[in-house]
């Protein structure tokens, strides 16, 4: 039987691009279900080189060989904040490489919600392999403390939310947004926090967040962070005497921790008072985040 020239060069074509895409296998997957709202979102990106040979990924041509479809699951897109740029990969014969991405600066979520994702690939020749879809949720979570302070002119919104980004654990956040520029300075997790008590706030004279939470019975975290969300120190203190640790402010302004006894007082820590059972924790001489 003839073939016609038209079938022969469709069927070629189509083996072309067959071949092309077996040579990379993307695969997609998050470490969690639930993120907060403005949290990070990672996505777990997996590339496989399935050939004998090297391949290069390359951003050619002012397309990214890495981008991101993100959408709801009725199949809406979800907008792009800005394009992604990542380095050129180079995967040698049958290697595989995993990258972490983090998807929030890359798009809005800025509502609660359930998303689906998958990353794509553009191979050369104009080719493209797209992972499975990984579904995810946006959350607000549960707020136990705010407060409104002016910085350098500018309103800043300080805020201390409960979420838990597992069933088994709850985690207290700490959220820092410049409401009138629209940004989120910090959304991080201070670490875990019993369900039943909240914790402990205070400001000092420079502006630092001093946080005592509660993380096991008769345990508690102490955080300072700087006024734009970033933690410069931690430690862990205990109920001492059957006196539990709590969060104070003297004469100053200054805040202290009264009671307790800090876990390991030998470990280097930023100007702590020496008197048993009172740690004073005074501000930092500066420090900002980039």
């Amino acid at each position: 039987m003839k073939c016609k020239p038209l079938a022969v060069l469709g069927a070629l074509l189509l083996a072309a691009g067959s071949s092309a895409l077996a040579q990379i296998q993307v695969a997609a997957q998050t470490e969690r279900s639930n993120f907060l709202l403005y949290e990070r979102v990672d996505l777990l990106v997996t590339v496989t080189n399935t050939t004998d040979t090297d391949i290069d990924l390359n951003n050619t041509e002012g397309h990214p060989w890495l981008s991101f479809l993100v959408t709801t699951p009725n199949g809406l897109p979800v907008h792009s904040e800005r394009q992604s740029n990542f380095s050129p990969l180079t995967l040698k014969g049958g290697e595989t490489k995993t990258l972490r991405i983090n998807l929030t600066p890359l798009f809005a979520f800025r509502q609660e919600g359930n998303y689906l994702a998958s990353a794509v690939i553009d191979l050369p020749g104009a080719d493209q392999i797209t992972s499975q879809s990984v579904p995810f949720n946006v959350v607000h979570g549960r707020q136990v403390w705010s407060q409104t302070r002016t910085v350098d002119g500018a309103e800043r919104v300080y805020s201390l939310i409960r979420f838990s980004p597992k069933v088994d654990s709850t985690h207290l956040y700490l959220r820092v947004e410049e409401p009138a520029e629209n940004v989120v300075d910090a959304n991080l997790s201070l670490g875990e926090i019993v369900s039943y008590v909240d914790p402990d706030v205070f400001f000092d004279p420079a502006g630092n967040i001093h946080i005592l939470q509660p993380i096991a019975m008769g345990t508690y975290l102490y955080s300072r962070a700087d006024v734009e969300g970033k933690v410069v120190h931690q430690a862990i203190f205990k109920t001492f005497h059957d006196i539990p640790p709590r969060l104070s402010k003297i004469e100053d302004g200054n805040v202290i921790v009264v009671g307790g006894l800090e876990e390991n007082p030998n470990m280097p820590r930023e100007r702590l008072h020496d008197a048993q059972g009172v740690q004073k924790v005074e501000a930092p001489t500066g420090g900002s985040m980039q």
